[in-house]
């Protein structure tokens, strides 16, 4: 699944090649998405798309005035772009495309079991993990509010932080050298404002791995450079081996040199 890193760099590849452009018409492919074609075809063809942002795993399509698409890609969920109709209708699983005046964004889901596209949605007003009202005061607040949670669940908790998944978890906890097995609750408070802090700089990171690996991504994942969630290698960088277990419903990894805190 596609997380925060992931969806920043998309957002701004995607941006680069239809930005300015106008919307010369839509199609919507997947019942799941609510509102009538002929009503987001009414209020957006001939619309300028003006900017491409993104909140938590959320992409999102802003054509002002408040007329606003958000596109989440779950599990299975791509994007792509393909210069005319024709092409669009050789991709499988297409959900919903978006047509400019030269160039379609499609996107697509393998059994369209996952991929959520909503118009003019209300935002949560859970922080995202990289804006700013995620503040190192409201991460210690509802730390202390939520004291009896894994801090694995509690990282990967939408309702917490947004943009955070199952794998960069893993890699803010080896960062902050926390193990997954501890209880939020349980953590001091300077080893809570350490792993803040690797909240930021891990993701941060990441944006720019992912830019160099790929730097025109516009869907899928790109993991080769992730130091403990990883297939790739059997022990880190710091030479300990890699152990995985279920852990908050989870695939895990982690390591021994990760402290566990508990009460």
């Amino acid at each position: 699944m596609p997380e925060l890193p992931d969806l920043e760099v998309f957002r701004g590849n995607i941006f680069k090649k239809i930005s300015s452009k106008r919307l010369v018409g839509l199609e919507v492919f997947s019942q799941k998405i609510t509102t009538p074609q002929s009503v987001l075809v009414d209020e957006l063809v001939g619309r300028e798309l003006l900017c491409i942002g993104r909140v938590g795993k959320e992409l999102i399509f802003d054509f002002g005035d408040e007329r606003i698409i958000t596109a989440h890609l779950m599990l299975n969920g791509g994007i792509s772009i393909v210069c005319n109709l024709a092409e669009v209708d050789k991709i499988k699983s297409k959900v919903f495309s978006l047509n400019f005046e030269n160039e379609s964004l499609v996107f697509h889901d393998r059994g369209h079991i996952g991929t959520v596209i909503k118009y003019k949605p209300i935002q949560s007003k859970t922080p995202d993990a990289l804006g700013e009202d995620f503040t190192l005061d409201y991460f210690l607040k509802i730390a202390k509010r939520k004291s009896s949670t894994n801090i694995k669940a509690f990282l990967i908790d939408q309702k917490v932080v947004r943009g955070i998944g199952n794998a960069y978890v893993d890699e803010i906890l080896w960062s902050a050298r926390i193990s997954p097995k501890s209880i939020i609750g349980a953590v001091p408070e300077d080893v809570l404002a350490k792993l803040y802090d690797a909240i930021k700089s891990v993701l941060d990171e990441a944006i720019i791995s992912i830019k160099a690996i790929s730097p025109d991504i516009i869907s899928g994942e790109a993991r080769s450079f992730l130091k403990v969630h990883t297939k790739l290698k059997k022990e880190t960088d710091t030479g300990y081996p890699i152990i995985v277990e279920q852990i908050a419903s989870k695939k895990t990894y982690f390591t021994e040199e990760q402290v566990v805190y508990i009460v």
